[in-house]
């Protein structure tokens, strides 16, 4: 039995945070969409994961735009904003300590932010008035505002990302590594059906929990492969 626990989340903070960026929500200009704390959560994993040394600051600067920090300063809640993303940059970090990772490669350390849309928060939005019968149809699927989070950070840093041949080992583990991560996003069709055929067996039960986990563990798998000495070069 494995020793290795998932990081726990702090949840005040954690709600904290989505509080706070309810208040850039609803700065979002007209005609563009709201950036939701799952896509948050997913873009600084990225940046945590990749193969360049980053800051929660590079992720709210490509999400929200360089001057994003203008309506948290209009209510001076941005050094408490600041306070409660550094502490989720952290517990990201500590999720995906490389040693912890490397100790026991079975075991799922890492505990996103996810909103999860079941049949109680479903009937309490509606309740609310947040959504209507139309858009709870229309609500995507578990791990898809996350995963977009992290591929639109691989890229927006994509010469980091893609330094391999894409012919050599390390070039084909790393594709393989992001089309587990992408198959999340995946809509039901024939694209998502031909790689759930290629990649598991006829008798696997594959949904998208599952696709959902096999990414979680991509992305702690690609924690370990940036800091593998690759191609003849140490990577950092």
């Amino acid at each position: 039995m494995s020793n290795s626990t998932p990081h726990d989340i702090d949840h005040a903070n954690a709600e904290r945070l989505a509080a706070l960026l309810q208040i850039l929500v609803a700065a979002t200009p007209e005609g563009e969409q709201a950036v939701p704390i799952d896509t948050l959560d997913g873009y600084m994993t990225a940046l945590i994961c990749g193969p360049v040394v980053l800051s929660p600051i590079a992720a709210m600067d490509a999400l929200f735009g360089e001057d994003w920090a203008a309506p948290l300063d209009e209510q001076d809640a941005t050094e408490e904003f600041m306070s409660v993303l550094m502490t989720r940059w952290n517990e990201i970090t500590e999720s995906l300590d490389p040693e912890a990772l490397s100790a026991d490669p079975e075991a799922m350390l890492l505990t996103p932010l996810i909103t999860e849309f079941d049949e109680a928060t479903k009937a309490d939005l509606l309740k609310q008035g947040v959504l209507s019968e139309d858009q709870l149809s229309e609500l995507p699927p578990p791990g898809l505002m996350w995963v977009e989070g992290f591929m639109q950070a691989v890229e927006d840093n994509e010469q980091a990302w893609y330094v391999h041949d894409s012919e050599s080992e390390a070039g084909q583990m790393l594709d393989a590594m992001l089309m587990s991560v992408a198959a999340v996003a995946m809509p039901p069709g024939e694209q998502r059906e031909a790689y759930i055929a290629e990649q598991y067996e006829p008798e696997d039960e594959i949904d998208q929990d599952v696709l959902l986990d096999d990414a979680l563990f991509s992305a702690q798998d690609l924690r370990l492969f940036w800091l593998q000495p690759q191609d003849g070069q140490a990577l950092s």
